[in-house]
Formats: structure tokens, sequence, C-alpha cells
């Protein structure tokens, strides 16, 4: 590959999108010759068309466009494999709290208000577009861990007795705003079946470790500290606990999260219980249920559920400041 080639493939692939062709320019001319790559689209369509090929790192898109809007673009961007990945920084003169939380559940990273100011444009690009590369790196880094401990825990390697250790020393330790005990992953001892209350419970838990500071989950293990193991939760065997872990942390949590969770199952004495380990995420996760989206973050031992305008001033103030 020539330098020239090499130097074309690193830069970041900028995508504005903007039916109105006065702010389609202005933007142009403000992250023109900063390095990046740019493409335009004036509407949502073709916006979606242009990003399935180009697969752009950061896309600038306005709200309110005939045809799809920028909600619908962006809805359609986050469930496409393809473009997933790609940061959305939402244009808008819209300024309601409800409306920047609805535009954060979609999956996007920022808002930048109509009239534009170029410097403000520069500066959330150049945030957002670091954010996005050590967003790539963390997930490359998380897949090779997790790989690294399948293959340790699944060879009977030092390495398993260690993780033992260290799940042991966790439990010996409690309960912290880094820590949390579950007894189960569906079901209600008390009752005696499954409920969906005890699936949110662990759900709500791994949201706000990931839009916090990280921490560890133990399920299969009682508040007082007490090794309950995994059948209690009645699957059939440890294959299908897994893909019922799977399966719920993608449909409630989404796929794009899923490189910033790990878990496993590991043997403690003669139970096994499932370790999930959470690394802070760059970008914010809410927990859908139903039609409902909920964002928690960890309050001491426990997870706290913020109101919309809690939510917005708690992004704003985790985001980094130009």
């Amino acid at each position: 590959m020539t330098e020239k080639n090499a130097e074309i493939q690193d830069q970041a692939v900028v995508l504005l999108v903007d039916d109105n062709a006065i702010n389609l320019q202005l933007l142009f001319e403000t992250l023109d010759g900063q390095g990046y790559r740019l493409l335009a689209a004036r509407s949502g369509e073709e916006a979606l068309r242009i990003a399935r090929k180009a697969t752009p790192d950061l896309i600038l898109l306005d709200i309110m466009m005939p045809g799809i809007d920028g909600y619908e673009t962006c809805a359609r961007l986050k469930s496409d494999a393809a473009t997933c990945n790609s940061v959305v920084i939402f244009l808008t003169a819209l300024q309601s709290t409800e409306e920047k939380v609805r535009g954060l559940s979609m999956g996007a990273m920022d808002f930048i208000t109509k009239p534009f100011d170029p410097e403000e444009i520069l500066a959330r690009v150049s945030i957002q577009l670091d954010n996005h590369r050590k967003h790539n790196e963390l997930r490359k880094l998380n897949q090779r861990l997790a790989d690294e401990l399948s293959n340790s825990l699944d060879s009977g390697s030092p390495d398993k007795d260690t993780r033992t250790d260290r799940i042991k020393s966790l439990i010996s330790s409690g309960e912290s705003n880094r820590v949390e005990f579950k007894s189960t992953l569906r079901w209600n001892l008390k009752t005696d079946r499954s409920e969906k209350v005890i699936e949110k419970a662990w759900l709500k838990s791994v949201a706000a470790f990931l839009n916090s500071d990280g921490g560890v989950l133990l399920v299969g293990v009682a508040d007082n500290g007490d090794i309950l193991g995994i059948e209690a939760d009645n699957f059939d065997n440890e294959d299908k606990y897994l893909l019922h872990v799977n399966n719920r942390i993608q449909q409630h949590l989404g796929l794009e999260h899923a490189g910033f969770i790990g878990y496993q199952l590991v043997q403690v004495d003669s139970k096994k219980v499932l370790f999930v380990e959470c690394q802070p995420s760059p970008s914010p996760i809410f927990l859908k249920i139903s039609k409902e989206e909920e964002f928690y973050i960890r309050v001491g031992p426990g997870s706290r559920r913020l109101s919309t305008s809690e939510v917005v001033a708690y992004v704003t103030n985790r985001r980094p400041q130009t």
C-alpha cells in the first residue's frame, strides 16, 4: 500500500445529512481541510444508501427532514450491522429535554443546535471521533480478553483457579458500587416460578454498570454471600442458560453494546455461578422493556433510575469537555 493510500484509509469518514442546501454547504466548508473524508446526503433515504456502502465513522444528521426524519434514519442505522457503530450527532432546532432523551435512547451521541457555530461543530466532531476510536479499541480488547477467558476456563489452566479466587474474594467483600449479587436469572424463589421482574433486576444492574464505572454482577449468589448456583433457574443445561443470557442482553440492551459485557459460568466450590463483567460504555445505554426505555446508574450498592432531565444532565457531565 502506498503512503498516500494508507493516509486515505486512515481518514475518518464523515457523512453530512441535511435537506437544506445552505446548511449542507456550511457543514462542508467547516469540516473541509480537517483531515476527514466528507460525504453528503439530502435525505434520510439517501443517507442510508450512502452509509451502507461507506460505513462512516460519524454522521451529522438533521432531524427535521421530508420523507423519513432523522429519528427514523438513526433507528435504521442502529439496526443495521453495517452501520450500528457509526457515531450519530443530531442537528436540530429542537431543544426540549424530551427530544434529547429520545435521540439518546436511539443511539445518538450528541446534539448540535441550529443555527450552527462552526467552532462548536469542529469541537464536537473531533471529540466524538476520538471517543469512537477509543470505543473500537476497547471493543477489540474486550473481545480478546473474553476469548482468553473462555480458552483458559475450557482448558483448565491455572487462570481458572485465579478467576475462582477472585469471585470468592468479591463475595467475601460484599456488594458495593462495583459489585452486585443476584440469586437467580429469572426464577422467583418465593413464588417458585419464572418472573419478568427477576430478569429486569439483573438487566438494570448491567445497564447501570455500563453507564457508570463498570462492575461485576454475580448471579447464583444470595445477598448474604451464600453460593446458590444456577440450578434454581431450571434451565435444561448450561448452554441454554448462556443462550438465555445472550438473548436478553441483545434484546434489552442492544447488540451494539455486547462488546462491553463479558460473561461466563465459573465453578466455585461445588456450584457454578454466572460471572458478568461490565466495562464502562462511552455511549449512554438504555434498558428497553416493552415500549419503555429506562436509564440506570450505580449509586452505592444499588442501581438508580434517572428521570428525563437527569439523563441529559448526567450524559452531558460525563462527556469530555472541549
